[in-house]
């Protein structure tokens, strides 16, 4: 990884030059792509996500305000400095996360725009393939006891590292074709090397995310789910 900053009056990037030569803000328009032909879909949830190929596919995030805050303004937030920024911020930690082999998506660029005291911006990062989040696997078939296993052995990878998801639910869970594990959204996540989370907060929020997507009816199979997630994790 290579990473380059790259700053404007009223916008800057940061991106790994051994992915990328310098993107401009319209890299990071949806319209941008749109125009050619390029968006292949977009990710349900809260936040703005599209999957696009530049030529390799890659996952354009916007980041966007939730609750309360979403009434004052859906995408401007209170500018402090570019490598305070959330896309900043995220991005960096991404690196850092991906450079300690931790499965997460490798992040590709990042983009600050800026006009007095407010910013918006996205983020780009490489899509991991033949993979669907963890809220979409509970819509089809199920899911066998060794990927609750899974689940939990990942998400204890990540605490043990020093790890707090800001935001640890179904649709930040993903599953590739053999059954692997990945985190992804990292905006707002601490990070602290050598510190041991206390993982609890974590995970009494991804059961809530897991009891409002299982399939209605079957929450004797969630329990179940559950014991077996949680007792990889405490391995």
């Amino acid at each position: 990884m290579k990473h380059e900053v790259h700053k404007e009056k009223s916008w800057a990037v940061i991106y790994d030059a051994c992915l990328m030569d310098l993107p401009g803000p319209d890299f990071f328009s949806v319209d941008y792509w749109r125009s050619r032909q390029a968006v292949k879909g977009e990710a349900v949830g809260r936040g703005s996500a599209w999957f696009i190929e530049i030529p390799g596919p890659v996952v354009l995030r916007h980041y966007l305000r939730g609750g309360w805050a979403a009434k004052l303004s859906r995408q401007r937030y209170f500018f402090t400095g570019i490598s305070r920024s959330r896309p900043f911020r995220e991005f960096r930690l991404l690196s850092k996360l991906f450079e300690l082999g931790l499965p997460v998506p490798r992040p590709v660029s990042a983009l600050c725009e800026h006009r007095r005291v407010t910013s918006s911006g996205a983020i780009m990062t490489e899509c991991i393939e033949s993979s669907n989040t963890l809220a979409d696997c509970l819509m089809g078939d199920g899911l066998a006891g060794s990927v609750w296993e899974n689940v939990g052995r990942c998400i204890r990878r990540f605490h043990d590292a020093g790890l707090w998801h800001a935001d640890l639910n179904a649709r930040n869970i993903l599953l590739d074709a053999e059954h692997r594990v990945f985190l992804i959204d990292f905006d707002r996540a601490r990070f602290n090397p050598g510190e041991t989370v206390n993982g609890e907060g974590n995970l009494k929020r991804l059961k809530r995310s897991l009891t409002k997507f299982w399939p209605a009816g079957d929450l004797s199979a969630l329990q179940s789910a559950w014991n077996q997630l949680e007792a990889a994790y405490d391995k």
